[in-house]
This record gives C-alpha cells, sequence and structure tokens, in this order.
C-alpha cells in the first residue's frame, strides 16, 4: 500500500476519485434540498 501511494499515477487517480466522489456528492445533495425550489410559505394566498 505504500509503494502505491507514493506513486504519482496512483495519486493522481485516488486523489481525483476523491474529488469526484466530493462534487457527486454536492450535487446530490444541492438536488435533494432542492435549493432552487424553496417552498414558499404564502404559495396559497
Amino acid at each position: 500500500m505504500k509503494k502505491l501511494n507514493d506513486h504519482p499515477t496512483a495519486k493522481f487517480i485516488l486523489r481525483t476519485l476523491f474529488y469526484f466522489i466530493i462534487l457527486m456528492i454536492l450535487i446530490y445533495m444541492y438536488g435533494y434540498f432542492g435549493a432552487g425550489e424553496a417552498p414558499f410559505i404564502y404559495n396559497e394566498f
């Protein structure tokens, strides 16, 4: 594992995968919480 962690290509791939997962979580949370479609309390009036 230490040898794999020191390899520049493996480090790049792992870092890219990590950031991709973070980006997917953020996109999922944005869609789940409906940041663009917040419910408005006076919609019925």
